[in-house]
């Protein structure tokens, strides 16, 4: 039998490292991939394993959970920061992760999330609390169903009783998709160095600064006529500058709303 450990992190580093899946699958007193995989997750909780078994194959995904601040989970799902401090301080979300440094709590948001909040935004009636703890289990912590909620596809359905609703989330799931490669390109494109404007950020081999086009955006100057004026800049570029706009004002609410279909159980 053939054994090997896939390490993916999300943003798309790949690589493979031998001769651990065996070992930890020898150091269980039960000889199983189930509690090894535990016993990993006790050292390492900010880490998610998930394993599959194929034709005697164990293949182990590492995945490192991505983490954003508020304004930046504000921008990626076009949403106000406000929203977001709001649903803080009444508790009516609770981020996957936070950071107390000194007497300060810093939250920091998965993507499920941002994906949370998008949906929760934008949901047409007001949901209670447990309806939005149930959400949370689905969006940001990856279960199928929780409580009278359930994922299907893209989707979100509630039930009870012959009551079923189903909740179409396919474009706001697209829409975080989107800001997320932007907001992930934006990373790597932006750089700051002291020979280059005194260290203001720049797009990389340019004298662009990202302040100058992030500020036509907030202007509500027409792409077209930014794209005339900085034809070095990709469409990606011009993405990331669009989200960065949004880090320091509030983007206020789609337009589009949550469709909703209502229907009788069989």
């Amino acid at each position: 039998m053939r054994s090997s450990v896939v390490t993916r992190y999300q943003l798309g580093l790949v690589f493979q490292a031998a001769a651990v899946a065996p070992a930890l699958a020898a150091a269980s007193p039960h000889g199983t991939w189930e509690f090894a995989m535990k016993s990993l997750d006790v050292c390492c909780s900010d880490i998610y394993f998930n394993y599959a078994t194929t034709s005697g194959i164990f293949m182990w995904e590492i995945i490192m959970a991505e983490l954003f601040s508020a304004s930046e989970a504000a921008a990626i799902a076009e949403v106000s920061l406000e929203t977001i401090r709001t649903a803080l301080e009444k508790k009516s979300v609770a981020p996957s992760f936070k950071r107390k440094t000194g007497k300060t709590v810093r939250y920091e948001f998965s993507v499920g999330d941002v994906l949370l909040m998008k949906v929760l935004v934008e949901f047409p009636f007001a949901l209670s609390k447990e309806d939005k703890q149930s959400l949370a289990k689905i969006l940001s912590r990856g279960n199928r169903t929780a409580t009278r909620w359930s994922r299907e596809g893209a989707d979100l359905v509630y039930r009870s009783g012959d009551i079923q609703v189903s909740v179409e989330c396919k474009a706001f799931r697209q829409k975080v998709a989107r800001n997320l490669s932007a907001f992930r390109w934006g990373r790597r494109r932006i750089v700051s160095k002291p020979d280059v404007l005194g260290g203001e950020p720049v797009f990389r081999g340019t004298r662009i600064p990202l302040q100058q086009v992030a500020a036509l955006f907030r202007k509500d100057v027409p792409e077209k006529e930014i794209v005339e004026d900085f034809p070095a800049l990709s469409s990606r570029d011009l993405a990331y500058a669009r989200l960065f706009s949004r880090l320091s004002e509030r983007p206020g609410r789609p337009r589009k709303k949550l469709a909703l279909r209502r229907g009788l159980n069989a």
